[in-house]
């Protein structure tokens, strides 16, 4: 009896626990325990005799100090391959090490692809903890973007097609980042929340492995949430709750950027209007509109999109202006007949007539300066005489 007993201890119990380490050493029926009970298992498959699992080790035990305790519903684990080659066979293990994240009852794994460090290891965890998962039914391809529990892994390759159509929030981010470790779980949550919203699309790009998108988009601090409607940059968000994303999405969903009573109005969210064909002789009756024409494909267009937008930003409550953009691509008769022939081109338009005509860009303060001039021509001069004081004589009256 106590033979048997002591079998059945050692077949459950961690094998890593009898060498003190903090990474449980999971068996065949251990494994099936563990995915059963836990809400979460980070496996590690591997094999003694290869040196990136021995040199990766001491990361991976790091990241077992943090997450493996007592009453810790998450586990951090291995699998000899040498030993449980049935089980390895089974995910078909080809490479050492490979990482696999289990969900709760669920066998379908997702694998980790990052960089074999910690701060990459805790982010990808931060995210796996949030995910409502139901297996692989949850992973779609939509044109080269995998879309799993409703985030999408933008990268260099797929992002500009993408992000040219509809409206997307997009998290650029760094793995070493604190404060992108941080805000990755509440990301995640946030793209299972809206994973069914057909207006909204949430998304992350890593910046470590796509810096040609970073550098497009000249991300220069992390976490950077943008907001991208239809290929354009039309917002940038500072959150770090889940209610304070879910309050910025809900007010830019809201406020369409191409609904005219609400900018003639000043009614909007959105510091730029977009124009389209339907709207461009509504939003040519306001006094001042400058507009900016460009393309989703233009590198140039790209650059001058979050000047434009701090623009709009300076002259949201003017009244007399509307700072507004058209898509040439989406809108292209507006483009032929205002004769555009490069991208970008600003064209200001005072009381529906071009007052001023260029093509690429300008510094802000000099597109500020353009239009404040503009404005302050079309206000009526100020009479400060009184009724006691005698009027200024010319030299001819005297």
């Amino acid at each position: 009896m106590l033979k048997r007993l002591l079998m059945l201890y050692f077949l459950f119990l961690p094998f890593a626990s009898l060498e003190k380490s903090l990474v449980y050493e999971y068996n065949v029926n251990y494994f099936k325990f563990q995915i059963e009970e836990m809400d979460g298992n980070f496996v590690m498959f591997y094999a003694p005799w290869c040196r990136h699992c021995t040199e990766f080790h001491p990361i991976w035990e790091e990241l077992a100090e943090l997450v493996n305790s007592k009453d810790s519903k998450f586990a951090i684990a291995q699998v000899d391959c040498t030993v449980h080659y049935k089980l390895c066979n089974e995910y078909d293990i080809t490479g050492y090490p490979t990482l696999l994240y289990f969900h709760k009852n669920i066998f379908s794994p997702v694998e980790f692809k990052g960089t074999r460090d910690l701060p990459s290891l805790t982010l990808f965890l931060s995210e796996a903890f949030t995910m409502k998962s139901e297996g692989k039914d949850t992973e779609k391809d939509f044109g080269g973007v995998k879309v799993y529990s409703g985030m999408a892994y933008l990268n260099d390759q797929n992002i500009e097609k993408f992000v040219s159509k509809g409206q997307h929030f997009v998290m650029f981010y760094a793995t070493w980042c604190r404060a992108s470790q941080k805000l990755a779980p509440e990301w995640a949550d946030l793209a299972v929340q809206y994973a069914h919203n057909e207006y909204i699309q949430i998304g992350k790009v890593n910046c470590m492995d796509n810096e040609m998108t970073c550098k497009t988009f000249d991300i220069k601090q992390y976490p950077y949430l943008m907001w991208i409607v239809n290929g354009r940059i039309m917002g940038v968000a500072e959150a770090e709750t889940i209610d304070d994303l879910k309050e910025y999405v809900e007010k830019m969903l809201l406020a369409e950027n191409h609904d005219p009573e609400k900018f003639m109005k000043k009614k909007k969210a959105l510091p730029v209007a977009r124009i389209s064909e339907e709207t461009f002789e509504t939003f040519l009756e306001k006094e001042l509109v400058f507009v900016n024409y460009f393309a989703s494909w233009c590198a140039h267009c790209m650059q001058m999109s979050p000047l434009w937008l701090k623009l709009g930003q300076r002259f949201q409550n003017e009244s007399r202006v509307i700072i507004a953009d058209v898509d040439c691509v989406q809108s292209k008769p507006i483009c032929e007949a205002e004769k555009i022939n490069g991208l970008p081109t600003l064209i200001l338009y005072k009381q529906k007539t071009i007052v001023s005509l260029e093509h690429g860009g300008r510094p802000l303060e000099s597109l500020i300066t353009l239009v404040t001039e503009h404005l302050q021509e079309s206000e009526p001069p100020v009479d400060n005489a009184t009724d006691d004081e005698e009027p200024i004589k010319t030299k001819d009256e005297l």
